[in-house]
C-alpha cells in the first residue's frame, strides 16, 4: 500500500508525488485514480495557489518573506479546502493508498 504524504510547501502540490510531470504540468504519485482525478487536481491548485502566495521576495528587507499574518487569516479557507481534498481522496480510494496529514499538525499550531 502506498501513502500519500499531505504538506505544503512554496509553488507545490499538497500531495506529495513520486515527480512532477511536465507534460500533465502536476505531480505524479503513480497512483492512477489520484493522478487522474480531476476534482483532486483542483483542490490542490487553490492550496498550492494560496500558500505561494505567502511568500514575498524582496520585500520586509529580506530577500524571502512568509506572510505569518496573511496565513493565519486565510487559516479557516485553507482548512475547508484540506477537508474537501481528503474527503476527495477518502472518495475515491480503492484501498491502495492511505494518507498521512502532514497539514493539520502544522495550522494547530497557527
Amino acid at each position: 500500500m502506498k501513502t500519500i504524504k499531505l504538506k505544503l510547501d512554496y509553488s507545490d502540490s499538497p500531495i506529495c508525488g513520486e515527480y512532477y510531470s511536465i507534460e500533465k504540468h502536476c505531480v505524479v504519485t503513480k497512483v492512477s485514480v489520484v493522478d487522474n482525478d480531476k476534482k483532486l487536481q483542483n483542490i490542490c491548485k487553490k492550496m498550492q495557489d494560496m500558500y505561494s502566495s505567502y511568500y514575498e521576495f524582496d520585500s520586509h528587507g529580506e530577500a524571502c518573506w512568509f506572510n505569518k499574518e496573511q496565513q493565519k487569516e486565510d487559516k479557516p479557507k485553507m482548512l475547508e479546502l484540506l477537508t474537501e481534498l481528503k474527503a476527495r481522496l477518502d472518495e475515491i480510494n480503492d484501498g491502495t493508498f492511505e494518507i498521512e496529514d502532514l497539514i493539520t499538525p502544522e495550522y494547530d499550531k497557527i
